[in-house]
């Protein structure tokens, strides 16, 4: 494969991590204002959306593995393939996470909680906040791929 295209694969890799990024960002605002709002459909769907986030995390490795495989990248290359993989479980936990909160929101059911909602909506902000320089990252190599 001429590296052109090597560049290229690597490129939609680092935008299907982008839309990995987006849907589990999505997911953790979606569930916790179910939760506040007591929105069992709401809850029902980020369960559901939750097979979305595991297919698009198993669809990166397995570009990624075909791709360290076949081309046997190095240097820059391969640490780029490398963070993909690593961020693509962190992103695919932290979807997990906003999956368990929509479960226990439907468990909870109409019932109020029994403590106001503080900590939660906190824990998820820094979460969030913490997934930020990940996606900085993936634009700014974005731009440098095939050209540093």
């Amino acid at each position: 494969m001429p590296k052109a295209d090597f560049d290229q694969r690597l490129r939609e890799l680092q935008d299907d991590l982008l839309v990995l990024g987006s849907m589990v960002e999505k997911a953790i605002a979606k569930t916790l204002d179910a939760l506040k709002r007591r929105d069992l459909e709401a809850s029902r769907q980020v369960i559901q959306e939750d097979d979305a986030i595991d297919r698009q995390r198993f669809q990166l490795e397995d570009k990624c593995v075909e791709l360290i495989a076949t081309q046997q990248p190095v240097a820059r290359d391969l640490r780029r393939l490398i963070t993909i993989l690593h961020i693509s479980v962190e992103l695919e936990r932290m979807g997990d996470y906003a999956e368990g909160i929509g479960k226990i929101s439907l468990m909870m059911g109409e019932e109020p909680p029994l403590k106001p909602l503080i900590d939660i909506p906190r824990m998820a902000d820094k979460a969030t906040e913490m997934a930020k320089p990940m996606t900085r990252w993936m634009l700014s190599t974005t731009r440098c791929i095939g050209n540093c």
